[in-house]
Protein backbone atom coordinates (compact mmCIF):
# COMPACT_ATOMS: atom_id res chain seq x y z
CA UNK A 1 0.00 0.00 0.00
CA UNK A 2 2.82 2.42 0.83
CA UNK A 3 4.49 1.59 -2.47
CA UNK A 4 1.39 2.60 -4.39
CA UNK A 5 1.21 5.91 -2.52
CA UNK A 6 4.89 6.54 -3.13
CA UNK A 7 4.60 5.81 -6.85
CA UNK A 8 1.54 8.01 -7.05
CA UNK A 9 3.40 10.84 -5.31
CA UNK A 10 6.41 10.38 -7.61
CA UNK A 11 4.09 10.51 -10.63
CA UNK A 12 2.45 13.65 -9.29
CA UNK A 13 5.82 15.32 -8.78
CA UNK A 14 7.06 14.31 -12.24
CA UNK A 15 3.89 15.27 -14.12
CA UNK A 16 4.68 19.01 -14.38
CA UNK A 17 8.20 18.16 -15.56
CA UNK A 18 6.92 15.72 -18.19
CA UNK A 19 4.18 18.00 -19.45
CA UNK A 20 6.64 20.90 -19.71
CA UNK A 21 8.71 18.76 -22.08
CA UNK A 22 5.85 18.02 -24.47
CA UNK A 23 3.29 19.75 -26.57
CA UNK A 24 -0.38 18.97 -26.38
CA UNK A 25 -3.18 17.43 -28.39
CA UNK A 26 -6.70 18.80 -28.28
CA UNK A 27 -9.67 16.88 -29.70
CA UNK A 28 -13.12 18.12 -30.66
CA UNK A 29 -16.08 16.42 -32.29
CA UNK A 30 -18.40 17.65 -35.03
CA UNK A 31 -21.96 16.37 -35.46
CA UNK A 32 -21.56 13.18 -33.41
CA UNK A 33 -25.13 12.08 -34.16
CA UNK A 34 -24.15 11.55 -37.80
CA UNK A 35 -21.04 9.45 -37.19
CA UNK A 36 -21.15 6.20 -39.17
CA UNK A 37 -20.94 3.73 -36.26
CA UNK A 38 -20.43 5.25 -32.84
CA UNK A 39 -22.24 3.31 -30.14
CA UNK A 40 -21.02 1.30 -27.19
CA UNK A 41 -23.43 -1.27 -25.74
CA UNK A 42 -26.44 0.33 -27.37
CA UNK A 43 -25.80 3.74 -25.79
CA UNK A 44 -26.65 6.98 -27.59
CA UNK A 45 -23.93 8.81 -29.49
CA UNK A 46 -23.75 11.47 -26.76
CA UNK A 47 -23.21 8.91 -23.98
CA UNK A 48 -20.75 7.02 -26.15
CA UNK A 49 -18.89 10.30 -26.70
CA UNK A 50 -18.30 10.71 -22.96
CA UNK A 51 -16.78 7.20 -22.82
CA UNK A 52 -14.62 7.92 -25.86
CA UNK A 53 -13.44 11.26 -24.44
CA UNK A 54 -12.41 9.68 -21.14
CA UNK A 55 -10.42 6.93 -22.89
CA UNK A 56 -8.99 9.36 -25.42
CA UNK A 57 -7.82 11.84 -22.77
CA UNK A 58 -5.22 9.45 -21.32
CA UNK A 59 -4.11 8.28 -24.75
CA UNK A 60 -3.73 11.82 -26.12
CA UNK A 61 -1.60 12.81 -23.13
CA UNK A 62 0.62 9.78 -23.79
CA UNK A 63 0.84 10.55 -27.53
CA UNK A 64 1.66 14.21 -26.82
CA UNK A 65 4.52 13.27 -24.48
CA UNK A 66 5.97 10.95 -27.11
CA UNK A 67 5.40 12.78 -30.38
CA UNK A 68 4.47 16.47 -30.03
CA UNK A 69 7.41 18.85 -29.52
CA UNK A 70 7.34 21.35 -26.68
CA UNK A 71 5.38 24.48 -27.51
CA UNK A 72 3.32 22.84 -30.25
CA UNK A 73 -0.35 21.92 -30.18
CA UNK A 74 -2.10 19.44 -32.44
CA UNK A 75 -5.80 20.26 -32.87
CA UNK A 76 -7.97 17.39 -34.12
CA UNK A 77 -11.61 17.80 -35.16
CA UNK A 78 -13.31 14.43 -35.63
CA UNK A 79 -15.90 14.52 -38.42
CA UNK A 80 -16.69 10.78 -38.51
CA UNK A 81 -15.93 7.62 -36.56
CA UNK A 82 -16.71 4.09 -37.67
CA UNK A 83 -15.82 1.78 -34.81
CA UNK A 84 -14.13 -1.57 -35.34
CA UNK A 85 -16.61 -4.40 -35.51
CA UNK A 86 -20.35 -4.30 -36.01
CA UNK A 87 -23.46 -4.68 -33.89
CA UNK A 88 -25.44 -7.63 -35.22
CA UNK A 89 -28.66 -8.06 -33.23
CA UNK A 90 -29.70 -11.16 -35.20
CA UNK A 91 -26.75 -13.15 -33.81
CA UNK A 92 -27.89 -12.99 -30.19
CA UNK A 93 -31.47 -12.00 -29.44
CA UNK A 94 -30.86 -11.74 -25.68
CA UNK A 95 -27.89 -9.38 -26.06
CA UNK A 96 -28.70 -7.45 -29.19
CA UNK A 97 -26.10 -4.73 -28.59
CA UNK A 98 -22.96 -6.89 -28.64
CA UNK A 99 -20.22 -5.62 -30.95
CA UNK A 100 -18.66 -8.40 -33.02
CA UNK A 101 -15.06 -7.66 -33.98
CA UNK A 102 -14.40 -9.10 -37.44
CA UNK A 103 -11.85 -8.28 -40.13
CA UNK A 104 -14.51 -6.95 -42.53
CA UNK A 105 -15.34 -4.11 -40.09
CA UNK A 106 -12.08 -2.16 -39.57
CA UNK A 107 -11.91 1.03 -37.51
CA UNK A 108 -12.12 4.24 -39.55
CA UNK A 109 -11.55 7.82 -38.50
CA UNK A 110 -12.18 11.02 -40.44
CA UNK A 111 -10.87 14.30 -39.08
CA UNK A 112 -9.21 17.59 -39.83
CA UNK A 113 -6.05 18.58 -38.04
CA UNK A 114 -3.92 21.63 -37.47
CA UNK A 115 -0.49 21.70 -35.84
CA UNK A 116 0.41 25.12 -34.41
CA UNK A 117 3.36 26.53 -32.52
CA UNK A 118 3.25 28.59 -29.32
CA UNK A 119 2.45 31.77 -31.30
CA UNK A 120 -0.43 29.99 -33.11
CA UNK A 121 1.48 29.89 -36.41
CA UNK A 122 0.17 26.97 -38.50
CA UNK A 123 2.94 24.44 -39.05
CA UNK A 124 0.79 21.82 -40.80
CA UNK A 125 -2.87 21.22 -41.49
CA UNK A 126 -5.03 18.87 -43.46
CA UNK A 127 -7.93 16.50 -43.68
CA UNK A 128 -7.55 12.77 -43.10
CA UNK A 129 -9.67 9.69 -43.59
CA UNK A 130 -7.79 6.70 -42.19
CA UNK A 131 -8.53 3.03 -41.58
CA UNK A 132 -6.60 0.11 -40.14
CA UNK A 133 -7.34 -2.84 -42.41
CA UNK A 134 -4.98 -5.05 -40.40
CA UNK A 135 -6.30 -4.05 -36.98
CA UNK A 136 -6.95 -7.65 -35.99
CA UNK A 137 -3.26 -8.51 -36.50
CA UNK A 138 -2.06 -6.06 -33.86
CA UNK A 139 -0.59 -7.83 -30.86
CA UNK A 140 -1.95 -6.17 -27.73
CA UNK A 141 -1.93 -6.63 -24.00
CA UNK A 142 -5.17 -8.51 -23.24
CA UNK A 143 -6.00 -6.46 -20.14
CA UNK A 144 -5.84 -3.18 -22.05
CA UNK A 145 -8.09 -4.52 -24.79
CA UNK A 146 -10.65 -5.77 -22.31
CA UNK A 147 -10.80 -2.50 -20.39
CA UNK A 148 -11.05 -0.13 -23.37
CA UNK A 149 -14.13 0.29 -25.52
CA UNK A 150 -12.12 2.22 -28.13
CA UNK A 151 -8.82 0.36 -28.19
CA UNK A 152 -8.71 -0.06 -31.98
CA UNK A 153 -9.70 3.54 -32.68
CA UNK A 154 -7.17 5.07 -30.27
CA UNK A 155 -4.49 2.71 -31.59
CA UNK A 156 -5.25 3.85 -35.15
CA UNK A 157 -5.06 7.51 -34.12
CA UNK A 158 -1.80 6.90 -32.26
CA UNK A 159 -0.25 5.28 -35.34
CA UNK A 160 -1.31 8.24 -37.47
CA UNK A 161 0.11 10.77 -34.98
CA UNK A 162 3.41 8.87 -34.76
CA UNK A 163 3.84 8.59 -38.54
CA UNK A 164 2.69 12.13 -39.28
CA UNK A 165 4.89 13.76 -36.65
CA UNK A 166 7.93 11.76 -37.81
CA UNK A 167 7.26 12.83 -41.39
CA UNK A 168 6.87 16.49 -40.39
CA UNK A 169 10.06 16.40 -38.30
CA UNK A 170 12.04 14.85 -41.15
CA UNK A 171 10.78 17.57 -43.53
CA UNK A 172 11.78 20.26 -41.02
CA UNK A 173 15.27 18.79 -40.61
CA UNK A 174 15.69 18.51 -44.38
CA UNK A 175 16.06 14.72 -44.56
Amino acid sequence: MKTIKLLSLAGTLLLPFLSAQAGQILAEFEDVDNFTDFSVSGLSEEKTLSIFESELEDELARFARKYIPEGQTLHILFTDIDMAGDIQPWRNRHNADIRYIERVYPPRLAFTYKLVDAEENVLAEGEESIADLAFDYNVVAPMKTISMSFFYETNLLGDWIRLTMRKLQSVESGE
